[in-house]
């Protein structure tokens, strides 16, 4: 057994190399370089294998751990976009709703001599906008950052292409509605009544909100990239923490609105003087911070292929 053993973990070579000079010793008293070299080394190449076996057993468990791991994220991962994709597909059913009240708007609107809808249907519209709650949902099967809601933005659309009676479409469906966190992208709006409305947490990058009506409008936290703002009037809007990079302002109505903390790269204004404008004409709130963070510098711009004052950070 102990020879066994010694065999194992010493191996033949380094068992060999000691005899060797175990027996040299014996028989000249003293044990010449060559056997002293090739003990040596049998005796270091013994020791770096059980290393890197001892090694390899330490790492084993380890690298099984991590491959376990690996593999409970990716279910994980595909356990949560299921419960979106779920979550999604429910929201969608919601689409049907929409087109039964839309079509009930259409008949109203054609067969009354009025603009103005029943209270029936204002109930509906404005519990629909409540029901479409934001979900995340995939996009190149990669789900996408922040929640939002798609529906809640065609609910919109529909409303300002209905041509309802403004005061009324105010009062009784935007004030109650509830569209924060739509989406947005890309829609022409130009000229809706957007008064009052709540469009916190939406996406209306790249829209046409050019001569909107947005006075006391909420825009905060919201995506305004590349919007066009030209003529548009959002006296006492809010427009806190918005993104507006690259947006075009020209003869814009922004009196007592408040702009704190909104990102203006890129912007596009009217006037070469337009930060010191907001601070000192207007007496914006946050314009004072925008004229410390930004300038104004006459850019070219291909859009209007021509120089255009463009906001630019310090």
């Amino acid at each position: 057994m102990f020879r066994f053993t010694a065999t194992l973990f010493a191996g033949k070579k380094l068992k060999t190399s000691i005899y060797n000079s175990i027996q040299e010793f014996n028989e000249q008293k003293r044990i010449s370089l060559n056997t002293t070299s090739d003990l040596i080394a049998s005796l270091i190449r013994r020791l770096t294998r059980i290393g890197l076996v001892a090694l390899l057993f330490a790492l084993l468990p380890t690298t099984l751990m991590i491959y376990q791991n690996s593999l409970l994220k990716a279910q994980n991962k595909k356990n949560q976009e299921q419960t979106y994709l779920a979550e999604a597909s429910r929201r969608s059913a919601q689409m049907f709703i929409m087109g039964d009240v839309l079509s009930d708007i259409n008949t109203e609107l054609e067969t009354k001599n009025s603009r103005k809808l029943s209270n029936t249907l204002v109930g509906r519209i404005v519990g629909l906008s409540r029901a479409m709650k934001p979900y995340r949902y995939l996009v190149d099967d990669q789900l996408i950052e922040n929640p939002i809601s798609p529906e809640r933005g065609q609910l919109l659309i529909t409303l300002c292409k209905s041509e309802i009676e403004p005061s009324f479409f105010v009062d009784r469906i935007l004030q109650e509605s509830d569209f924060t966190k739509s989406e947005l992208q890309n829609v022409n709006l130009y000229g809706a009544v957007l008064r009052d409305i709540n469009l916190n947490g939406s996406d209306l990058s790249n829209a046409n909100l050019v001569n909107i009506d947005a006075r006391r409008a909420s825009f905060e936290s919201a995506k305004l990239r590349k919007v066009d703002l030209e003529d548009a009037n959002l006296s006492n809007a809010i427009l806190t923490n918005a993104d507006l990079s690259g947006a075009i302002f020209a003869n814009t109505n922004l009196k007592n609105a408040n702009v704190t903390n909104i990102i203006l790269d890129s912007t596009k204004v009217d006037r070469m003087d337009w930060l010191s404008y907001l601070k000192d004409n207007l007496k914006l709130k946050g314009a004072k911070q925008l004229f410390e963070d930004y300038k104004i510098d006459s850019i070219f711009s291909k859009e209007f292929n021509a120089k255009v004052p463009t906001v630019l950070r310090k």
